[in-house]
């Protein structure tokens, strides 16, 4: 068993006690650390970004070799931790209780833990882990007239009911709009300043989409998930389908064929996975497969209609400049517009 310990305002000292006891090179920013696993624990690395004094992240990208646990420790202040599982699973428990709870694959948890408690996360043996851990450690009695201080702290008053609980464990709906974002996240580096801004704004859309699947919860009364863990399997692998088959004929009818779910499930479950109608899901695959391919190919327009499943080129033009702002033609001769105008 491997353990390893954190508190709550050391910063990237955390890591660097992580990478000690695991790591096989610590590398240190001002903003920003990173480790790689040594050998006999495991393989991929773990990273640490502060975006501010009170918000900070750890993005494990591994495969623990041993039972690895991790002690959330707090020391002057409570802490929210936003924890994400983009690929795999872990559990979790604080130090008085006896048994853990499963954290899952895509599910929106939120942990509330007091100065004195510790949180533990137990990660599992052998399986690919990409999960973010991102903490909010506000320190209330700090008297600061900052306007984006203020304004953070009015967008977190929607959890101080959870806030001002000790020790609360949410854990809600599967939230795959988060994924996105937490998949932006660890792909951004710091060898750049813009791929800098791009991570932070990745954290920072993560805990506003975490929160307000929260609160969606909590207004909502969603206790339980209306699909079944069998139906959820079922729309992960059409999405991996739909992926694979932008080009083809993605009616309802169709999708119904391929998953076995009626068109009322798949709208329903496509609803709770994605905040999205299976018409709008395809629609934007669509269209950032044909802005990948903009990037990676000489194809003209109506190549790229065609490429990508659309039936008609106006109607392609036309929502293609909806979402990104520029007619797809110009793109094509200056590909750089999708980044300016995304």
């Amino acid at each position: 068993m491997v353990k390893l310990q954190a508190t709550s305002s050391k910063n990237l000292d955390n890591l660097e006690a992580i990478s000690g006891v695991i790591g096989d090179k610590f590398t240190k920013g001002k903003a920003f650390g990173y480790t790689q696993l040594r050998d006999e624990f495991g393989k991929g690395n773990i990273s640490m970004t502060l975006v501010s004094n009170d918000i900070s992240v750890i993005v494990f990208d591994v495969v623990f070799y041993n039972e690895t646990y991790l002690y959330l420790q707090g020391d002057s202040a409570k802490v929210v931790d936003f924890i994400f599982c983009l690929e795999g699973c872990i559990d979790h428990k604080f130090g008085n209780q006896s048994n853990f709870n499963s954290i899952s694959f895509r599910q929106n948890t939120i942990i509330n833990r007091s100065q004195t408690t510790t949180s533990i996360i137990k990660f599992p043996v052998d399986i690919p882990l990409k999960i973010s851990l991102i903490s909010y450690n506000p320190n209330l009695n700090k008297i600061d007239h900052d306007d984006l201080n203020e304004l953070r702290k009015n967008a977190f008053n929607c959890l101080s009911d959870f806030y001002n609980n000790e020790n609360q464990l949410y854990s809600g709906r599967v939230c795959f709009r988060t994924s996105s974002y937490v998949n932006d996240m660890m792909r951004y580096s710091f060898q750049s300043p813009s791929e800098i801004l791009f991570k932070e704004a990745a954290i920072l859309n993560t805990i506003a989409s975490q929160v307000d699947r929260y609160v969606k919860d909590i207004s909502n009364n969603y206790d339980k998930t209306p699909l079944r863990l069998y139906e959820i399997d079922k729309l992960l692998a059409l999405e991996t389908f739909i992926d694979n088959n932008l080009s083809e004929n993605l009616s309802i009818r169709r999708l119904e064929s391929i998953s076995g779910l009626n068109a009322s499930k798949l709208q329903v479950g496509f609803k709770y996975l994605y905040d999205k109608t299976v018409s709008n899901f395809v629609t934007e695959k669509r269209l950032e497969k044909a802005a990948k391919l903009i990037y990676e190919s000489d194809l003209n327009v109506s190549e790229l209609v065609y490429s990508v499943g659309f039936s008609s080129r106006s109607y392609f033009s036309k929502i293609f400049k909806n979402h990104f702002g520029v007619l797809p033609s110009k793109c094509i001769s200056n590909p750089d517009l999708l980044v300016v105008n995304s």
